[in-house]
């Protein structure tokens, strides 16, 4: 080959070299731009995620502050809560079925209602209250003259342990009416007595207090010892018919025949009206509910019973606050 078929021959491949490095360039610029491109785009979608969680986030924190902030507020009252105003007045106030419609029911003395709707005057009660309230644990809606409904002020946390309070004092006074107190029972005893009538024989139950000073350290962590009644211990080597309680092996047994004669109508529904919280003192009136006439209608079947059937008779508790202790000084109990 000469000289000249040789240049050509190189100008060729000089050629087919640079025409290779083109389309490799070209080619690497492509990989560049892809490579670029999804940089670009997993950048993108990076910043939205992160955008949405971030926000997700803020949302979420501000929820959580929302709730912590409502934690830390004071207890309040309850939205649109009253009760029956009592006064020198224990009429049952009339519930109506719309405000110039018919009487459906009466509600006594502190009877808690929830105030849904404020309605216009008529020509005997310048504004009128649509109502919902419990009673006998059914519930009922109906129509009531504003002028005999007060706003609920109380602290409902500071109610809820006045009741508390009220509850364990009622128990107490419900059992002792015509037994004694005892708590919780397990087992029980046959006690005979010989009286003049001859042998006689009454069952006292186990207490789940294992001595009357335990039973009485129960009894005054809510309530004073001027308001506890019988407790007595008797002597179980000399047993009489009408004793109250016996220390047997470590373990307190309590009557449980009853004395005879003792009965009551009290239905252990009751409302309250606290009217004082200052001075480390809690003072309150309470309304307790009772059946006139036991044969006519009763607990159990207290739902039969008509308004005419029940009566109403106002009290007063004060209660002596100590921390957290709440302890009952004064008391008029149902009888």
């Amino acid at each position: 080959m000469d000289n000249a078929e040789r240049n050509v021959e190189e100008r060729k491949d000089d050629a087919v070299i640079k025409k290779r490095k083109v389309i490799n360039n070209n080619h690497d610029k492509k990989k560049i731009i892809i490579i670029l491109i999804t940089i670009f785009v997993l950048l993108v979608f990076g910043i939205i995620f992160f955008l949405i969680f971030t926000s997700k986030d803020k949302d979420t924190n501000t929820a959580d502050d929302d709730i912590k902030l409502q934690d830390d507020l004071p207890p309040e009252k309850k939205e649109n809560l009253g009760y029956v105003l009592c006064d020198d007045n224990t009429a049952l106030l009339n519930v109506r079925n719309s405000i110039t419609g018919e009487i459906v029911d009466g509600l006594s003395c502190y009877k808690e209602v929830v105030i849904e709707q404020e309605l216009s005057g008529t020509e005997n009660c310048s504004k009128w209250y649509k109502i919902n309230y419990q009673k006998h644990d059914s519930a009922y809606t109906g129509y009531v003259c504003s002028s005999y409904i007060r706003e609920k002020n109380t602290d409902l946390l500071l109610e809820e342990k006045v009741r508390e309070v009220l509850d364990k004092a009622l128990d107490y006074n419900k059992q002792n009416t015509t037994k004694v107190f005892c708590g919780n029972t397990s087992d029980s005893k046959k006690i005979k007595f010989t009286t003049l009538e001859g042998q006689l024989e009454g069952e006292y139950l186990k207490s789940e207090f294992e001595s009357l000073d335990k039973l009485k350290e129960y009894l005054m962590s809510f309530m004073s010892e001027n308001l506890i009644e019988n407790l007595k211990l008797s002597d179980i080597n000399d047993p009489n018919y009408y004793d109250n309680y016996y220390e047997i092996d470590g373990n307190l047994y309590c009557r449980n025949y009853a004395n005879s004669g003792l009965t009551s109508g009290y239905t252990e529904n009751y409302d309250i009206e606290i009217t004082d919280t200052s001075n480390n003192k809690i003072v309150a009136n309470i309304a307790y509910e009772y059946i006139k006439d036991l044969e006519k209608c009763n607990i159990d079947n207290i739902l039969k019973c008509s308004n005419s059937d029940l009566e109403y008779n106002i009290g007063r508790v004060v209660i002596e606050k100590n921390n957290d202790n709440y302890v009952i000084v004064e008391m008029d109990f149902p009888r």
